[in-house]
């Protein structure tokens, strides 16, 4: 049997937390249509494990919130992170889970490694110069939200300010089942996968901030670059919508 195309969004949390908040995720089809899920971690982060819990489907596009991989050696921050002025601080080691985001690292970076090389899920520039034939892509929805608004949203957590991000991603193509405001992990979770959405549907729309996924000797895989609106492109963008939340 073969499935349609599939673009998924993860809002990762941190798996090393006392109690792991569930992830939620998101899944678009090829008409824009959304619908809401939710992926448990696992007891153990080891490759195999992670494979299974976040099975996707062949040919399915994931974006996920959340590093793909270490920073260069020496640096303290990605090149993505810095430009997209990302709250977390990706390292150029694995951090140890205690320091602030450091647990929520490690999860994200473990998980791409164990999708890439458990799922064989394609990652740009390691695996591939295009993003139209990459699958596996990291987001940070806060520069994309920045880049969909026409005006200022409000609070992510707020009535307003999650009503506003929904109608954005509404003017922008998406179609929610439900009628009922999302959640901000769900918004968040949606972006991403909207943003795979993109990637095969207005790949001009789309670019990938920072550096390029590279490898080192002995495995380790390093920066990465981050899908974002293509800020040239955000005004004809906008032009194609209506205003949202004006009031």
């Amino acid at each position: 049997m073969t499935h349609a195309r599939r673009f998924v969004g993860w809002d990762l949390t941190d798996p090393f937390a006392r109690n792991p908040r569930s992830v939620d995720e998101a899944i678009v089809d090829g008409d824009g249509r959304v619908r809401f899920s939710q992926r448990v971690w696992p007891a153990t982060l080891e490759p195999e494990a992670l494979a299974e819990v976040f099975a996707i489907r062949p040919g399915d596009v994931v974006v996920v919130d959340g590093p793909q991989a270490l920073a260069n050696p020496g640096a303290k921050v990605r090149d993505a992170e810095r430009r997209l002025r990302a709250p977390g601080r990706t390292p150029d080691v694995l951090p140890v889970p205690g320091a602030p985001f450091a647990g929520f690292v490690r999860g994200s970076v473990l998980l791409f490694a164990a999708l890439r090389v458990h799922a064989r899920v394609p990652m740009l520039d390691l695996d591939t110069p295009s993003l139209s034939d990459a699958r596996l892509f990291e987001a940070f929805p806060g520069a994309t939200w920045r880049a969909l608004a026409v005006e200022k949203l409000g609070g992510k957590s707020t009535p307003e300010g999650r009503a506003r991000r929904q109608a954005l991603l509404e003017a922008s193509g998406l179609r929610f089942e439900d009628s009922r405001t999302c959640t901000h992990d769900q918004l968040d979770a949606a972006l991403c996968a909207w943003l795979g959405w993109r990637t095969r549907t207005r790949p001009g729309e789309v670019t990938a901030v920072g550096l390029p996924l590279t490898r080192d000797t002995d495995g380790t895989v390093r920066e990465g670059r981050i899908l974002d609106l293509d800020l040239d492109r955000a005004d004809a963008v906008r032009l194609q919508r209506p205003r949202t939340g004006s009031s």
